[in-house]
């Protein structure tokens, strides 16, 4: 149990965990009450992608290189760490939200992939930016049916029924949660001379 202690706060996780919840019941709550069902979702899966924000940052440790020299398996610690925050994020916004649950969990397996894979590629500093810059686009393009671009780019705006979101939001969740698992999160670099 001290190693699971030990590396939730190396990532700032209890700190993180208490914002992200507040901030995604909260945001969830804005409009979920709402007579018009899109502002339901458009701020359910703003409280998904603002609790993921918070915790994103903690999907790296402070020191990357001491950790890849670490004798350990990463791999089930990163990926039971990602599933975690989708988890958490989900259920805080479930119990807040009008949105059916189908559509809260997809998305935010979805976006907690992304999140992930965003670690991944640009480091935890900038995990947020995808999942946060994804749903901003698709509360603004909202559930199109006809473009097959549109609709997949507006996958978590779609029906809690509809096959090409929940595809897209299973790849991008698998698909992040696997690739975060296997690499780990992106080595910043130090300043030259530092």
């Amino acid at each position: 149990m001290r190693f699971v202690t030990l590396y939730l706060r190396s990532r700032q996780v209890p700190a993180a965990l208490a914002i992200a919840l507040v901030s995604a019941v909260l945001v969830a709550q804005l409009r979920s009450e709402s007579a018009d069902p899109q502002q339901g979702f458009v701020s359910t899966l703003l409280a998904l992608a603002l609790g993921l924000a918070v915790l994103g940052y903690g999907l790296g440790g402070p020191d990357a290189e001491l950790e890849r020299t670490a004798a350990i398996a990463w791999f089930p610690r990163r990926a039971a760490q990602v599933l975690a925050m989708a988890v958490v994020v989900a259920g805080g916004v479930l119990l807040s939200s009008a949105v059916p649950a189908g559509v809260i969990l997809r998305d935010a397996a979805g976006l907690a992939g992304l999140t992930a894979l965003t670690a991944t590629l640009l480091g935890r500093q900038l995990a947020w930016t995808l999942p946060v810059a994804w749903t901003g686009a698709a509360t603004v393009l909202a559930p199109v049916a006809d473009a097959p671009v549109l609709r997949a780019l507006s996958w978590p705006m779609q029906a809690p029924d509809d096959l090409t979101a929940s595809i897209i939001a299973c790849g991008l969740g698998v698909g992040g949660l696997v690739l975060y698992a296997a690499l780990g999160c992106r080595v910043e670099r130090g300043r030259q001379g530092s």
